[in-house]
């Protein structure tokens, strides 16, 4: 998690009323991304959210026969 200097932040920013990247109040904003140094979490908007995240790749499944071989899929 990332953590973040309060002295660039508004109250609002570090109440977690406001958006920590864009000052967004509403909706409040819900994902936590990060913490200031006294261990409170700072909270952002979805699309700001996305920006500051990490992607977390999704584990690519393989459907298999019952010999182990991949299923062909047939496109029309």
């Amino acid at each position: 998690m990332l953590t973040f200097d309060p002295a660039g932040l508004t109250s609002l920013q570090r109440d977690g009323d406001a958006c920590v990247v864009c000052h967004k109040k509403w909706p409040r904003p819900r994902v936590r991304v990060g913490r200031l140094p006294d261990d409170t979490t700072v909270h952002a908007c979805d699309e700001c959210a996305e920006a500051l995240l990490p992607v977390v790749p999704r584990r690519r499944e393989r459907q298999l026969t019952a010999r182990g071989a991949p299923k062909e899929s047939r496109s029309r």
